[in-house]
């Protein structure tokens, strides 16, 4: 689905808006071309399982609107919770490298649809 370039963009657009909108940390995004990686933290405004629901929503609708036909999303998604022993940084990392672990492109920096809405993110 996201294989097509406006289709991603579309998506990356929604979250950063609905991101912005309800006060939620995106500490990286990763829109891959058959799945979305998040890396989100708390908002006064909104809880995450909402969030999520709200982006797919939203993003669904944005598809629509550029011709795309059918259902985007599975029903549910995917969490995962970090632990103590876990490190944000590294996680961050990890989705910001799936498009180069997937064969995409050499460098993070020259994948259009990833980033954070928190971080300065380099190559």
């Amino acid at each position: 689905m996201f294989s097509n370039v406006r289709a991603a963009a579309a998506a990356c657009e929604v979250l950063r808006e609905h991101a912005l909108a309800k006060a939620m940390l995106v500490y990286a995004y990763c829109v891959m071309p058959d799945h979305v990686h998040l890396v989100l933290g708390p908002s006064e405004r909104c809880d995450i399982v909402t969030f999520v629901g709200q982006f797919k929503n939203l993003a669904q609708r944005a598809l629509w609107r550029l011709g795309v036909r059918g259902m985007v999303w599975q029903r549910s998604f995917f969490d995962h919770f970090l632990r103590a022993d876990e490190q944000l940084e590294t996680v961050v990392e990890y989705v910001l490298d799936n498009p180069i672990r997937a064969g995409l492109v050499a460098s993070r920096n020259e994948y259009p649809f990833s980033g954070s809405l928190v971080f300065r993110v380099d190559a």
